[in-house]
Formats: C-alpha cells, structure tokens, sequence
C-alpha cells in the first residue's frame, strides 16, 4: 500500500487543478459531454494519489482513462504527456525525501508499460484491420503493374505486428532489405522500369529505412517497452504507405502512357475514366492518401463554336489540354468527359494543394489565346473540386456519385460569375 497523504495533504484541489491547466491536451476542444467524463476520470486518479492507494488500484485507473481516450482517438503520444505531466505535478507538491521520489517513479514506470501494452495492442488491431483492407483493395485492380510488388509489403508488415503482438522472434519477416521480396525486384527490374533515377533512389532509400525500423523492433521484442515499440511500428506504417505513395505515382504515369487517347486533344478518353478513377481509387485505399477530382468545363465555349468555326473551338478545346499538362504532374490524369468538359485527378494530395494546382490552370488557361484567322480567341474555364480519402471498399456507383457532386460545384461556379472553382 502507498501512502503520500502526509505530503499531499488538503492539496489535493491544487494538485488537480495545475495538472488540468497545464497538461490536459485538447480537453477544451472537447464537447461538453467528453470534456466532463475526461475530467472526472483525472479527478479520481488524484483523489486515490492524494489517500492510501495500491498500485493495482491506481493502475485500473489508468486503464479505464486510456480505453476511453482510445474510443475517441486520442493519439498515444497525447496520453504519455499528461501522465508526464502529472507525475512532474505530483514531484512538485512532494516535499518528501529522495526514497519517497522514487517510489513515486516506479509506480508511474508501471503505468507507462501498462498505457503502452493497452496502446500497443489496440493500434496492431487496427494496423491489421486496416492492411487487410489495403491488400484486399490491391487484389481488386483490374492492371495492377508495380504497384503489385508494394502489396507484397504489406503483407510484410502484417506479419510483422503479428509477430510483435505474440512477441515472437522465432520465423521473423525478413529483415535485409536487399533479400526480401520487394528488395529484389527493386535491385532488378525496377531499374528499367523507374526511370527517374531520383525516384528510384527515395524510393531505395525509404525501404531501407523500413527494414531497419524492423531490427530495431527484432532487437526491442521482449524486453516490455511497448512504448518503444509503438513508436518503431508507427514509423513502419508510415514509410511503407511512402513507398506505397511512390510506387502509385508511377503507376499512373505507365497509365497515361497506355490508356487510350482522346485524338483531338490528347487527353485520356472517357471510356476510360471509369477503370481509370477505379484504380486511383483502389491506390489511395491502398496508401492512405487522399486524392483531388475536378470537372472543369470553359466558359462560353457555344459562343466561340458559334462566332470563330468548330476548327477554331477544336483548337481552343487541346489548348485547354495543353495548359493542364504543362500545370501538373506526370503522375496526374486528365480526361475529356464529353464536348467541352474536361475530368482532372490529381493523386496523393490534400485539398489545399489541388486547389493551389487547379488554380495555376484556371489563371494560366485565362491568360492563354490561340491565333485563328488572325483572330486571338481566349477563353476561361470554370471548375467544381472535392478531396477524396477511401475509407470504404469500392463500388460501381462511386464514379457516379462523385460526379454529381463535381458537377454541382461546377454549376455553383458558373452561376457565381465562371472562371472560378467551387470546392466541395
């Protein structure tokens, strides 16, 4: 039994409070309803620290704060500073000796290896719920080309926490990067096929970084320091949907090599839209990254047809084309939807970022003309964007979905003057 009370005594008010006011993060975000259950939870792990209390007590405390901080995601990290936190309050307000400190340590060492084993286990939960669905999202490519050998990796780090999870280091995943499965193809065909040899090199360097994050677990395994643990695993996530990110970009350059052509404007056709959003779609599951999807349609273009000739407004329409693709990436798609409507993806990026791209093409599309006739013929175009993040295997409908969503920000844009983009 610990008791501190002579120390704490009739503190145990103050002790409560400049905990909250300096270490309780994000509690005041929080709906009133979380913020009082958060708050009454710490009010009674102070009340026991301040009165005779065992360790298995105190620890069933902590046990019952940190599943209930897990239910709302709050991250790990966040729960370890306020138990910091507390423990540099409490050794603040203990004026006792030198022993009476380190009892107070080893009792907070014993929550922190229990926190990290809830933790632990509840992120290698999820971390093999999620990858099944990152595999499973691979299998169902139609063309799956490299990015076939980053679903080979995760299948690596399935095994991998599966073996952290039964503490196993007897048939452990591979731990040399330049003999495991996706090592090798990196070490031979993917020379030929990965072109651009500073994409080639992040992505070497990123899977040797993986492996060893893998030894640093090998070599952590068994010695109860799931904290350390956590940090590693969460590093190997992190670096594979990296690598996976990479090799999806890639991909989708072959793509644009490959899928047919609009021959008019030289952007893919829409008959290939469909297998085209699918598999970015499937990518981005896949690698947890969000993507950007746009229709985009100029501005008067009837007008243009009616007063310069078709040849005129064929012209403008690969015009339009041409400025896109000198504004993105290789790795990004343009599809003519139909007439004068155009669909752009932009893979592995935020909202803030694809509209800064959209953008460039908007300004640089109005500030473009081409010379017909003698005539300089310029034009604008309006556009409807939304990020998308996967969470959900993919359906038929999906495609469809979005693009009345797309195309109802596009209406929003022409009725609020044209040459401008309306964001979902």
């Amino acid at each position: 039994m610990n008791d501190f009370s002579s120390f704490f005594q009739d503190r145990d008010e103050i002790i409560f409070n400049e905990f909250t006011d300096r270490y309780t993060i994000c509690i005041n975000s929080y709906n009133d309803e979380i913020y009082s259950s958060i708050m009454l939870k710490y009010r009674k792990i102070v009340d026991m620290i301040t009165t005779p209390f065992s360790d298995k007590e105190l620890i069933v405390l902590f046990e019952d704060l940190a599943q209930y901080k897990m239910s709302i995601s709050i991250p790990y990290i966040i729960m370890m500073n306020e138990i910091y936190g507390l423990k540099t309050v409490l050794i603040a307000n203990l004026k006792g000796s030198a022993s009476t400190i380190i009892v107070l340590l080893e009792i907070f060492e014993k929550i922190n290896n229990k926190i990290a084993k809830i933790y632990l286990h509840d992120y290698i939960g999820r971390l093999l719920s999620i990858n099944n669905i990152r595999i499973n999202s691979l299998s169902d490519l139609v063309e799956k080309n490299i990015i076939s050998h980053y679903e080979s990796h995760l299948v690596w780090l399935t095994n991998l926490a599966k073996l952290i999870l039964e503490e196993q280091k007897i048939d452990f995943v591979q731990l040399n990067h330049k003999i495991c499965e996706f090592g090798l193809w990196l070490a031979n065909d993917a020379k030929n096929i990965i072109q651009n040899n500073s994409k080639y090199k992040t992505i070497d360097n990123l899977h040797e970084s993986l492996h060893l994050f893998a030894q640093k677990i090998f070599n952590q395994i068994g010695k109860d320091e799931e904290h350390i643990l956590i940090t590693y695993l969460e590093k190997c996530e992190l670096i594979s949907l990296s690598i996976g990110t990479e090799l999806a970009l890639i991909d989708n350059i072959l793509m644009n090599k490959r899928v047919l052509k609009d021959t008019l404007t030289g952007s893919l056709n829409r008959e290939a839209l469909k297998s085209v959003f699918e598999s970015q779609y499937e990518l981005s599951l896949a690698t947890n990254s969000s993507f950007v999807l746009a229709m985009c349609d100029l501005d008067f273009f009837k007008a243009v047809n009616d007063t310069y000739g078709h040849v005129a407004g064929d012209k403008l329409l690969k015009s339009f084309v041409d400025v896109v693709k000198r504004n993105i990436r290789n790795s990004d798609l343009i599809v003519r939807y139909g007439g004068e409507e155009f669909i752009i993806m932009l893979p592995a990026i935020n909202k803030q970022k694809g509209k800064e791209i959209l953008n460039k093409v908007r300004e640089d599309f109005a500030n473009n003309y081409i010379e017909f006739n003698g005539k300089k013929i310029q034009a604008t175009v309006s556009m409807g964007m939304m990020e998308l993040k996967p969470e959900n295997e993919y359906k038929k409908n999906f495609i469809d979905e979005y693009i009345v969503i797309i195309d109802q920000k596009l209406y929003m844009a022409k009725d609020c003057g044209r040459n401008r983009i309306e964001v979902c």
